[in-house]
C-alpha cells in the first residue's frame, strides 16, 4: 500500500567552495613628459578593485584594476616632492571545482606585496603579488516531504531550520562632487600628491525594488604646500553620500547586504575670493552593489521509518552557512622605528601612514587570533638641509584577539583590521615613534549539513520482525529517536513503559526497556 505524503518546494543558498588563490600583476607607471624625471623614489602604493567577475566551469574570471601612486624627489629639486598615477587592468582565473555558469561569486582582494625595478628616469616596471579571495553560491530549489497525513503508519523526524536565499542583485555608480575649504590653519595647497578613501555605512534599507544605502567617504588627501617648515600637509575631509542599486523584486523589510567603494577620485585646485589655492573640488566615483535576502523557517523531516514495514528513503545533502557571532575591537600599537646608519638624522618627520593585511587568524575555545602586518612609510626632513626629504619604510607584525562565543577551530573566519588614526612623534634624530589605533573585526561562520527527504517508498520486508522484549543501554549520542528506530517501534511506546527524566537527553549508560509485537499497530 502506498504512503501517502505532501511535499514543498524550499528554496537555499548553497555553498559551492571558497578558494583563496594568489596571483602575480605586472604592470608600468612611466612619467609623463611635462613631469619632472625621477632622482629618488620615496613611496608607492596601489589600490584594488574589482570591475568585472564570471562563474564559468570549474573557474571564476575576475576582472580587476590596480591603481599605482608614485611619490618621488624630481632631478634638480630635491626639496619637492613629485606624484604620478597609472593603472593596470587584470583578468585572472580562480580553480574552483564545481564551480558553474549563472552561479554567483562574491570577491575580495588583499594586496600583499608591491616591488618594483626602475626601468629610467621615467618608467618604473611594477610587479604586485595579489590575493584573490572566491566564494562561489548556488541557488538550490528541492522539492521535498513536509508531512504525512497517515501519521499513525510513519514516524516523522523533524528539524526547524532557518533557510536564506539571494532573491536578486544589482550594481550601480555614481558621481559625487563636493567643494572641500582648507582649515584656516592649513597652508594653501600646491599640489595634490596622494588621494586615499575608506568608506563608512551607516545606514541600509530595502524598499520596492531598490536597496538605499548612506554613509560617509573617509577622504585624505596629501598635499605639498609652499611653506619650506612644513612642506608635507594631512587634509581629511568626511564627505556624506546617499545612493542606491536597483534590484528587481525587492520589497520592504527584507535583509539585504552592501558593498561601495570609491574606484576613483579626481581633485581641481581652485583659488578662495583672495586668490589663495585653497578650494579642493573634488570628484569621486562610488560603487554599489546590493543583495536581497529571503529568510524563513521551516520545520523539515530529515528522516523517518515505518513500524513493522521497511520504507526505501530517497534523501538529499543540504549545506548550510551559520554565522556564529562577530566580535571587533579596538587596538593600539606602539613602535619605535630606528633611522639605522645608512640613514641620515631627522630634523622632522612630515608625515607618516601605514595600510595593513591580515595574514593568519586562528580559532579556539571562544577565541580567534588575528595575526597581520602593517606596511608603514615615514616621510621626513634631514637634519643636513641638504639632502632634502627622505623616507623609511617599515614593516610591523601585529597579533590581536577577539572573543566570539561559540567560535571553536573548525570553523571559518572573515577578518579585517582597518587602520584609524596613526601619530607619530621623533623620539631622536635617529629614532621615530608610531602609534597606530586600529579596528580588527571578524565574524565566525560554520557549514552545517543536513539531508532531507525528497521522496519515500514502502517496500517488502524479508522475514519478520522478531517480537519480545528487550533491555537496551543507552550510548553516548543516542535519543530517543534513534533508539526507537532501532528496534522499529515508536517513542511513544518507549515511553509508555520507561520512566525518563528528561525526554531530550538520554543518561548514558541507564536502562531503556523495550516490548515489541509482531504487530505493527502504532501504541
Amino acid at each position: 500500500m502506498a504512503i501517502n505524503y505532501e511535499k514543498g518546494l524550499i528554496k537555499i543558498d548553497q555553498l559551492v567552495g571558497e578558494e583563496l588563490s594568489q596571483h602575480l600583476v605586472e604592470g608600468e607607471l612611466i612619467i609623463q613628459e611635462e613631469e619632472p624625471e625621477i632622482a629618488k623614489i620615496l613611496d608607492l602604493w596601489a589600490v584594488v578593485y574589482e570591475t568585472g567577475k564570471e562563474v564559468v566551469q570549474d573557474r571564476v574570471m575576475v576582472e580587476g584594476v590596480l591603481r599605482y601612486n608614485l611619490l618621488y624627489i624630481p632631478v634638480g629639486d630635491n626639496k619637492a616632492i613629485a606624484q604620478a598615477e597609472s593603472e593596470a587592468g587584470f583578468v585572472q582565473y580562480v580553480d574552483l571545482l564545481g564551480a558553474k555558469p549563472r552561479m554567483t561569486a562574491d570577491i575580495s582582494f588583499e594586496l600583499e606585496h608591491l616591488d618594483y625595478d626602475i626601468m629610467d628616469s621615467r618608467k618604473l616596471s611594477i610587479k604586485a603579488v595579489l590575493n584573490i579571495g572566491c566564494r562561489v553560491q548556488e541557488l538550490l530549489q528541492l522539492d521535498v516531504l513536509k508531512s504525512f497525513p497517515e501519521e499513525d503508519r510513519v514516524q516523522a523526524l523533524r528539524e526547524p531550520m532557518e533557510l536564506v536565499y539571494t532573491s536578486g542583485d544589482g550594481r550601480s555608480q555614481t558621481i559625487l562632487r563636493e567643494d572641500v575649504l582648507l582649515p584656516d590653519d592649513m597652508p594653501s595647497v600646491a599640489r595634490v600628491l596622494r588621494k586615499d578613501t575608506g568608506v563608512r555605512i551607516l545606514e541600509t534599507r530595502v524598499t520596492d525594488n531598490r536597496i538605499l544605502a548612506s554613509g560617509e567617504v573617509d577622504l585624505k588627501l596629501l598635499y605639498q604646500s609652499d611653506e619650506d617648515q612644513d612642506p608635507i600637509q594631512l587634509l581629511e575631509s568626511y564627505i556624506p553620500f546617499n545612493h542606491f542599486v536597483e534590484v528587481q523584486g525587492a520589497y520592504q523589510g527584507m535583509d539585504c547586504d552592501v558593498r561601495i567603494e570609491i574606484q576613483e577620485v579626481e581633485v581641481s585646485l581652485r583659488q578662495d575670493i583672495i586668490g589663495d589655492t585653497r578650494v579642493l573640488s573634488i570628484d569621486m566615483i562610488l560603487f554599489m552593489e546590493g543583495k536581497v535576502y529571503e529568510s524563513y523557517e521551516e520545520n523539515l523531516v530529515v528522516d523517518a521509518y515505518s513500524p513493522g514495514n521497511a520504507l526505501d528513503l530517497v534523501k538529499q545533502k543540504i549545506s548550510m552557512t551559520r554565522s556564529v557571532g562577530k566580535g571587533q575591537a579596538q587596538t593600539i600599537i606602539r613602535e619605535n622605528i630606528e633611522f639605522g646608519e645608512n640613514l641620515p638624522p631627522a630634523d622632522r618627520i612630515l608625515h607618516a601612514e601605514a595600510r595593513s593585511l591580515v595574514t593568519e587568524y586562528r580559532i579556539s575555545q571562544g577565541q580567534v587570533v588575528v595575526d597581520g602586518v602593517l606596511t608603514g612609510v615615514i616621510l621626513y626632513k634631514p637634519e643636513d638641509d641638504g639632502l632634502g626629504i627622505n623616507s623609511i619604510k617599515t614593516d610591523i607584525p601585529f597579533t590581536h584577539t577577539l572573543e566570539i562565543d561559540g567560535a571553536h577551530e573548525d570553523m571559518e573566519c572573515l577578518c579585517e583590521a582597518k587602520v584609524q588614526y596613526l601619530s607619530h612623534t621623533l623620539v631622536s634624530p635617529n629614532e621615530c615613534e608610531l602609534k597606530i589605533t586600529m579596528l580588527v573585526t571578524a565574524e565566525a561562520t560554520e557549514q552545517i549539513e543536513k539531508e532531507v527527504l525528497l521522496d519515500i517508498e514502502e517496500i517488502e520486508m524479508e522475514g519478520e520482525a522478531d517480537s519480545g522484549i528487550y533491555i537496551y543501554f543507552v550510548q553516548p549520542g543516542d535519543s530517543l529517536w534513534s533508539v526507537a528506530k532501532k528496534y522499529n517501534t515508536t517513542i511513544n511506546s518507549i515511553l509508555k513503559y520507561n520512566e525518563i527524566a528528561d525526554e531530550e537527553a538520554l543518561e548514558a549508560g541507564s536502562k531503556i526497556m523495550i516490548f515489541k509485537k509482531l504487530d505493527a499497530s502504532i501504541v
